[in-house]
């Protein structure tokens, strides 16, 4: 069961959304009330030919059956039904990224299940109704930042909106809405004209939208694909975008709408992270499959995988030199691709041959990380990176000697994205609670917290839950 990046990576989860409160007595609809939690958490994974888990919400009969895992459900006790042992609790393990079910949403499974987890009618998959309130009852959590090339600016993903707010925190926040159900990337083009936010909805359809940062008019809506596409980026030239996708492909997409879409089918699962060369030749990418690869931009096919995890990636990012992924490994691996893109010797003849690994030679490791990895982020002159992730420390390091330069520590985890901007003088960081926070570096020292988005205000003068 799933969502940003960071999400997602991070995820296609709701984030800025509050199931109401349900009356004791209230009989649970399964299609009113317990579908749209798990069309909006589960569905992307637990749908179509190859469900995860082998488990699969497209019919009643599915859901009773349930999965690799054993039955979804039993009927009348929801402490001994798997839905939601994996779910609840203090460190629940779905969905995989993006902020867990809220305790409402918890309650109304469990009362469902209570009451006989009966499924009364299986809603079809209509178009998302996507609606950015003017005030959110909480903050959505930012699931991807990043700062203009001046370093005047922050983007921040929140949930179906971009929201550009000044690097000093000062003025009032520029609102951009989308037609995604949640945005996975935000990013500025090189020459700072043009704002990129991609995402879009579970199991029905891929978003690119492009904005003009002068005036904020959009200037380019594509949908792509038939899921919701992750991170990525421009690439150097700024004329497309290279995006991953859930089905395990990679899109390249033209700012051209006339122009045609390219889909490099490279990875098992999900294309969590994708980052161009500085000379638009390669893409390094990062799978859910637990892979680092590298293909070729003008054939789109796999130069090399350069390496597989024993856990999922979450992110990556690129110098041109070295390559740098992480993610729930707790491991920050380099990889100096000059190297580890040369021809591959082999050993043995027949169905004994077996190619002859140079990663020894290739892999250059940084210190462990203290939790898992969500976010990775470049800075602008491609010398420094921001690591973040379910720990309360960000962590910035210098890729050419992989020495860690400086440390934010107490950050509010977990954190979905960082940004640095061009000289790595700034850090953004955008977790779960959707507060914005800046700090100059190296020093570490605060500019400013904020909610990039209005939230109403609760009689005690709190943001309403």
């Amino acid at each position: 069961m799933m969502s940003a990046p960071r999400l997602a990576i991070v995820l296609c989860s709701l984030v800025g959304f509050s199931a109401g409160a349900v009356s004791a007595a209230e009989p649970i609809s399964y299609r009113r009330q317990v579908w749209p939690i798990l069309k909006r958490h589960c569905w992307s994974c637990h749908s179509g030919k190859k469900p995860g888990g082998r488990l699969s919400l497209t019919t009643a009969e599915a859901i009773q059956r349930g999965g690799e895992s054993g039955r979804l459900l039993v009927p009348g006790k929801p402490e001994e039904s798997l839905l939601i042992e994996i779910t609840g609790g203090n460190e629940p393990s779905m969905p995989p990224k993006g902020p867990p079910l809220s305790s409402a949403k918890i309650e109304i499974l469990r009362r469902w299940i209570v009451q006989g987890a009966e499924v009364d009618k299986i809603a079809p998959p209509g178009e998302a109704r996507i609606v950015i309130p003017r005030e959110y009852t909480f903050p959505p959590a930012i699931t991807s930042t990043a700062f203009s090339p001046d370093g005047s600016r922050i983007a921040c993903a929140c949930r179906s909106e971009v929201v550009v707010v000044q690097a000093d925190g000062k003025g009032l926040p520029l609102r951009l809405p989308t037609r995604s159900d949640l945005i996975n990337h935000v990013e500025f083009s090189a020459d700072g004209k043009f704002l990129l936010a991609a995402g879009g909805t579970p199991s029905r359809y891929g978003e690119v939208c492009v904005f003009a940062v002068a005036d904020g008019k959009q200037v380019l809506a594509r949908r792509v694909g038939n899921d919701t596409l992750f991170r990525g980026g421009f690439s150097p030239d700024g004329t497309r975008v290279a995006l991953g996708g859930a089905d395990g492909a990679v899109y390249v997409i033209p700012l051209d709408a006339k122009a045609k879409v390219r889909r490099f089918e490279l990875h098992s699962d999900w294309v969590v992270d994708v980052a161009w060369t500085p000379d638009g030749k390669k893409l390094v990418t990062a799978g859910r499959d637990k892979a680092t690869k590298v293909a070729s931009v003008e054939t789109g096919k796999l130069l090399r995988t350069v390496d597989s995890s024993k856990e999922r990636m979450s992110s990556v990012v690129t110098d041109g030199v070295f390559a740098v992924s992480a993610g729930k490994a707790r491991t920050l691996i380099g990889y100096q691709l000059d190297v580890a893109l040369q021809n591959v010797s082999v050993t043995g003849a027949g169905n004994g041959a077996k190619p002859i690994t140079r990663r020894d030679q290739y892999t250059k490791n940084f210190e462990g990380q203290p939790g898992e990895v969500i976010d990775i982020a470049l800075s602008g002159n491609r010398k420094s990176i921001a690591v973040a992730g379910l720990s309360t420390e960000v962590r910035i390091y210098s890729i050419a000697d992989r020495k860690r330069t400086a440390i934010a520590t107490g950050v509010r985890a977990p954190v979905f994205s960082v940004a640095l901007n061009g000289d790595a003088t700034l850090l953004a960081v955008g977790g779960q609670d959707g507060q914005l926070e800046v700090y100059r570096l190296p020093k570490v020292q605060r500019v400013f917290s904020r909610i990039p988005v209005p939230v109403r205000k609760s009689v005690a003068g709190k943001p309403g839950r």
